[in-house]
């Protein structure tokens, strides 16, 4: 199998299966966050899979911003 991706093969293919036990996907309008939950259990926003580029210069999609859900 081949795989074109820019992302890293553990963000496809995690080490173990237990990684994503903490972390959720949340759809917003032109993408995908992928957020974790922290020891306060508040989230934080891990990373930003988007089609529209204005999305990553928002600074309520930048990676270890605290998610509150808007």
């Amino acid at each position: 199998m081949i795989l074109y991706t820019p992302l890293s093969m553990d963000s496809i293919f995690p080490p173990d299966e237990n990684a994503w036990n903490n972390k959720r996907q949340v759809n917003i309008e032109n993408g995908t966050l992928v957020i974790e939950k922290t020891d306060d259990f508040t989230w934080k926003v891990v990373s930003l899979h988007s089609s529209n580029p204005h999305d990553y210069l928002l600074q309520k999609y930048q990676p270890g911003i605290e998610w509150t859900g808007e």
